[in-house]
């Protein structure tokens, strides 16, 4: 995939879990197009490291340029002049964040709006799934929000590049709180496993925790840091003695937090129970 050509930088680099996010113009056909370009962040890197991980972002191109789906972030191509490596160009979300957009629009979003998000948002990742691409990185702040409200995945595969590309990373402290708990690896010199389907179905059922009753996974402890601790001691996302959750959202989404993996739901279960829910009619969040 060639290297755009980008007219003007809107806005400087922005913090992201793994990456820095620049908002620029792309000039395409004459006609001028807002994008995010964004660059993975690394530091004290060997030449060996940086060829590594370069490889690894040419295959994850690769994969991204094939899938098709309304609710996965579209790649519009790559960009140099942003670091050490290729920076990937993708259309700029103007809604920002699905965390943001749920703190600015939580009073006017009723339950049904929520529910239609949720399943959006299952039916892009049953795209990657379908395609045997792992998200890995599936948290709030790596779903964006189009103008028109509905979701668009992003940053997948950004987490098992880093993985494989260096064997100290396991996940970075932003992400703990979705992170499946098997993904976490204190051990040293132990290999660090990489993000699997069933480890995604972990993050999405934090992320219907989010959407439904507004609250982040395990949201009383207010250090991510924290969060570590507790949830390899198999305790749960949520403390159901001071929230009212519905029971069959509950029940659903203990099985994707469970810890032996393979009890997790399939992507496709997922999305069958929201479009049951859907019909049920709308949830008393």
């Amino acid at each position: 995939m060639p290297a755009l050509t980008l007219k003007t930088i809107i806005s400087e680099s922005t913090y992201g879990g793994l990456a820095d996010v620049y908002r620029c113009v792309l000039l395409s056909d004459a006609s001028l197009e807002e994008v995010a370009v964004k660059c993975p962040r690394y530091s004290s890197l060997t030449d060996a490291v940086v060829a590594k991980i370069n490889h690894n972002l040419e295959r994850e191109i690769k994969v991204w340029t094939r899938l098709n789906n309304r609710y996965v972030l579209r790649l519009r191509g790559t960009a140099t002049g942003f670091g050490i490596f290729r920076a990937l160009v993708s259309p700029w979300m103007p809604n920002g964040t699905l965390n943001s957009y749920l703190t600015r629009e939580n009073k006017t979003l009723v339950g049904m709006d929520k529910l239609h998000i949720l399943k959006q948002i299952t039916e892009g990742l049953e795209h990657l799934h379908d395609n045997d691409v792992i998200h890995g990185d599936l948290t709030s702040n790596n779903v964006l929000i189009a103008a028109d409200g509905s979701p668009r995945l992003a940053d997948f595969g950004v987490s098992n590049i880093m993985v494989q590309s260096n064997p100290e990373f396991s996940f970075h402290s932003g992400a703990v709180r979705w992170v499946a708990p098997e993904l976490i690896n204190l051990s040293e010199g132990e290999t660090v496993p990489c993000a699997t389907k069933s480890s995604d179905i972990y993050a999405l059922g934090c992320i219907m925790l989010e959407v439904l009753y507004g609250e982040l996974p395990y949201w009383w402890i207010k250090q991510a840091r924290l969060v570590i601790a507790p949830k390899l001691k198999g305790q749960e996302p949520i403390k159901e003695n001071i929230m009212q959750i519905q029971a069959d959202h509950l029940d659903f989404m203990r099985r994707c937090w469970s810890i032996e993996s393979e009890n997790r739901p399939p992507v496709k279960e997922v999305l069958c129970f929201l479009e049951r829910a859907i019909s049920n009619g709308a949830p008393s969040t």
